[in-house]
């Protein structure tokens, strides 16, 4: 492989360093959500290792792969100087892998995620993307090419596959902004809302009668969810007061989330014994150990019978067509992530895949506005 084609690599993976680098430092400083395979990315955007004095680790990693970029374009600008660049490329790079091998560490085991199986993806595909352009330098290091005149061709090529990823890159980014941050408005009918939550389904409080519902499909285990739950019972919901009946429904993401089905079943179980709401809140409150064993002692703490929670807990069975009527009835409703809020007010169905979603319905829709009369303040730690 020549230098050449070797820089055209290194300029690849350098720009999409930065383009995962620009997305977490965005998402980490404006509190929304990437899409993840698991719970990782929320509880690395929410530990303290997300930070470096008040700074997003990932603001710091944009300048580290821009860095990368810069020096591979200057030896296309600059190629009687190709060897101490190639040699700074190298050094430099060789630091990022040991800052990438520290921060990979600090998420799978110091985070835990490894034992949980729910990495933050894109964190690795940083890291992935460094320890190729490390490779990349390495063996660019045994030569040098020779451009003959074609050295401004290759650089505006370079810079355009650059500017491209960047440009597509943002333009993913904004679109899960949106996403995350607008609801979806659909016309309801009879038939959606007895789906939804008319034929009993689902844990209430709040006032019965109000014409604004929210009703929450939830995973017990999801970390997302756990942050919500702090916020609803904390802030949201006390600032409702009588306007809103609040629903919960289980959505438990049994592939990423093991110990979710069985919280949810715990959760149905204590229910039955006139506590659902302390389960409910136990749970999230113990959610980074949760176990059968303390699902178990949770249980003895509310005063509930806790070889019945228990066996709910071991025996799914119990309580599955509950569970899984709410889990069924999200899915065609188009719940696909937790936590997803469909909020019911006048005819209309907002569909907010996430708290900023749900915060920007009640506050930015004019009818639910003038029903409410105030803005719902909430701050997020």
């Amino acid at each position: 492989m020549n230098a050449i084609v070797l820089n055209r690599l290194l300029v690849l993976f350098a720009s999409v360093g930065m383009v995962i680098s620009a997305l977490l430092w965005i998402s980490h400083s404006a509190e929304f959500a990437l899409p993840c395979t698991g719970g990782g990315c929320d509880v690395v955007a929410r530990s303290p290792y997300s930070r470096i004095a008040g700074v997003p680790v990932a603001a710091f990693g944009f300048g580290f792969f821009g860095l990368l970029l810069v020096l591979a374009l200057s030896r296309l600008q600059y190629p009687e100087q190709w060897r101490r660049y190639s040699l700074m490329l190298t050094g430099l790079s060789t630091l990022g892998v040991l800052a990438f091998a520290y921060f990979t560490y600090v998420q799978l085991f110091v985070l835990n995620l490894y034992a949980k199986g729910t990495p933050c993806w894109w964190c690795l595909g940083a890291a992935s993307a460094n320890f190729l352009v490390w490779l990349l330098s390495l063996v660019g290091l045994r030569g040098e090419p020779s451009l003959t005149g074609m050295q401004t061709r290759e650089l505006v090529q370079s810079v355009a596959v650059s500017l491209a990823l960047v440009v597509a890159g943002l333009a993913y980014g904004g679109w899960q902004w949106n996403r995350a941050t607008t609801a979806q408005v659909i016309d309801t009918d009879n038939e959606k809302l007895t789906t939804l939550y008319l034929d009993g389904q689902g844990w209430r409080k709040g006032n019965q009668d109000a014409p604004l519902v929210i009703v929450e499909f939830s995973d017990f285990q999801c970390p997302a969810c756990k942050q919500a739950y702090e916020v609803l019972e904390r802030q949201i919901l006390p600032q409702l007061g009588d306007k809103a009946m609040f629903v919960f429904r289980h959505y438990p993401l049994i592939q990423i989330h093991p110990m979710a089905w069985m919280a949810a079943s715990a959760s149905e179980e204590a229910g039955t014994q006139g506590k659902f709401w302390e389960m409910y809140a136990a749970l999230f409150e113990s959610q980074q150990e949760l176990t059968p064993k303390r699902i178990e002692k949770i249980a003895q703490q509310l005063g509930l019978d806790s070889q019945k929670v228990r066996a709910a807990v071991d025996n799914q069975d119990i309580h599955f067509k509950r569970v899984y009527r709410d889990f069924e009835e999200g899915s065609k409703l188009g719940v696909n992530s937790t936590p997803t809020f469909i909020v019911v007010y006048e005819g209309e169905m907002h569909i907010a895949r996430g708290m900023a979603a749900l915060l920007s319905t009640l506050n930015m829709n004019p009818k639910i506005q003038q029903y409410l009369g105030k803005q719902i303040n909430v701050s997020v730690q």
